[in-house]
């Protein structure tokens, strides 16, 4: 091969091997983010809870609740830096009573997975600006407390790493999260459920819970999660005199192994980009690059060839040749020329 061919695969190897440190410091954050269509419905239940009945104003125990959360990208608000997500929440028990529902709109960073204010963020409708993490975690999720939005408290809580454990085939990282008991609004509710002999009274509504969270560290997906959560009504000492929810939800088997599918796909995306595309790329490139540089070493050491005779430079067909039979007429001249044969005559 010529040394010019030997150039070209020194030149093509190089650029892989540019193109194998590139991408994952380049190409992979450009790439893997959160998707601006999010579209994903988890499902969660809780067996043997207790509600507020509210058209008996009782306590109602051994109910089974299913919570339903959809969440729906934004594409429009969405861009290349951050996400937004319409939420919605609803809670039934068995027999498809309401007991609870909520609406929530977040925009969040694409990487990093923190909240940031933007494109008319609320709760229930009413704006708000959120905090820390909400529905997922970011890629690369380390072993540290981070903040997490809780949505019904209105503020963010520390989600602390407890454990590293084996679900769904996955290895995931535990963290919990406590929020203490809050108060989140005021009611007007007859004075005989809170033991007053006054028709109406002020209840304050207070919301206490614990979060447990299990993540897939790579891709930051929650394959499950699980809320401890108490709902109740306090009278005027701060006393709680009726449960409004009590109930342990937790993410059903479909939806444990729906968000282990989710995380997958992700990590195999981060790994195809940080790792097996590189490495590819990478020997490719330095096999082409060493065999590049054989050819022009080669060819180096084995010097010019020999120059191109051109054709003026060819010996003509019309000279005599050295074996020619035919005679070659002789010159009558002597020797010494002209002048000598002058003086011979007499």
């Amino acid at each position: 091969m010529r040394p010019t061919s030997g150039a070209i695969l020194v030149a093509a190897g190089a650029f892989l091997i540019v193109g194998a440190v590139a991408t994952p410091l380049i190409v992979a954050p450009a790439l893997v983010k959160v998707p601006l269509d999010q579209s994903s419905v988890t499902v969660s239940e809780a067996k043997n809870a207790t509600v507020l009945d509210f058209s008996t104003l009782s306590e109602r125990s051994g109910a089974n609740l299913t919570a339903h959360r959809a969440v729906r990208g934004d594409v429009e608000d969405g861009n290349a830096d951050r996400a937004v997500f319409n939420v919605g929440v609803r809670v039934i028990d068995d027999a498809g009573k309401e007991i609870t529902v909520s609406t929530d709109r977040v925009a969040l960073d694409r990487r990093t997975a923190e909240a940031v204010a933007c494109c008319a963020e609320d709760i229930n409708g009413a704006p708000f600006k959120h905090e820390g993490l909400t529905y997922t975690f970011p890629f690369g999720t380390g072993k540290k407390t981070y903040q997490y939005f809780d949505n019904t408290a209105r503020k963010a809580y520390p989600a602390k790493y407890v454990s590293t454990e084996k679900l769904q085939g996955l290895t995931v990282y535990k963290f919990e999260m406590t929020v203490e008991p809050i108060k989140i609004s005021e009611i007007q509710v007859p004075g005989n459920l809170l033991g007053s002999t006054e028709p109406t009274v002020t209840a304050g509504r207070f919301y206490a819970n614990t979060r447990t969270l299990w993540v897939e560290p790579d891709s930051g997906v929650i394959v499950k999660g699980q809320e401890k959560q108490l709902q109740t009504l306090r009278d005027g000492a701060g006393a709680d005199k009726i449960r409004i929810i009590d109930a342990d939800l937790a993410f059903t088997e479909d939806t444990q192994k729906q968000q282990a599918k989710a995380a997958k796909d992700a990590r195999n995306q981060i790994n195809l980009l940080t790792n097996v595309l590189p490495i590819v790329l990478g020997l490719l490139g330095l096999a082409l690059l060493l065999l590049g540089l054989f050819i022009v070493i080669r060819a180096s050491r084995r010097g010019p060839g020999p120059a191109p005779v051109d054709a003026d430079d060819r010996p003509t067909s019309d000279l005599p040749s050295q074996a020619s039979t035919e005679p070659v007429e002789e010159s009558t001249v002597p020797a010494g020329g002209r002048h000598a044969a002058e003086r011979s005559e007499p």
